[in-house]
C-alpha cells in the first residue's frame, strides 16, 4: 500500500509541474495575442497546450487508479486484519478450553485415585 501511495504521489507531482506549464504557455499566448502573433506560432502554442491538458488528464487517471488500487488494498488488509483478529480469539479460545480439558481430566485422575485409596482403606 505504500509503493501506491508513494506512486500516486509522483502523479501527483507530475500533474501540478504540468498544469503550472500549461498555465504559464496560457499566459504567454495571451500576451502574444494581445501584441499580435502569427498562425504558426499560434498553431505550435495550440498543440503544446493541447498536449498539456492530454498529459494532465492521463496522469489523473492514473491517479484514480491508484486511488481506487488503494481503496481495494486497504478494505483487503482490514478484512485480514478481521479474520487474523477472530483467529486469534478463536485460538485463545480453544487453548483456554483444552488447558480446562486437561485440568478436569487430572481433577478426575485425583478423585479416581481418592476414591480407591478410600475403598482400599475400608
Amino acid at each position: 500500500m505504500k509503493t501506491i501511495i508513494l506512486n500516486k504521489d509522483k502523479i501527483q507531482d507530475r500533474v501540478d509541474i504540468l498544469s503550472k506549464y500549461k498555465e504559464e504557455y496560457l499566459s504567454k499566448l495571451n500576451v502574444k495575442v494581445s501584441d499580435g502573433i502569427f498562425g504558426f506560432e499560434l498553431k505550435n502554442y495550440d498543440y503544446f497546450i493541447t498536449s498539456l491538458i492530454h498529459d494532465i488528464s492521463n496522469q489523473i487517471e492514473a491517479i484514480k487508479k491508484f486511488e481506487k488500487q488503494y481503496k481495494t488494498y486497504f478494505l483487503l488488509w482490514r478484512d485480514n486484519q478481521y479474520r487474523l483478529k477472530i483467529w486469534e480469539i478463536m485460538s485463545k479460545k480453544l487453548l483456554n478450553y483444552d488447558f480446562m480439558m486437561l485440568q478436569l481430566e487430572e481433577q478426575n485422575q485425583i478423585d479416581e485415585y481418592v476414591q480407591k485409596s478410600c475403598f482400599k482403606r475400608r
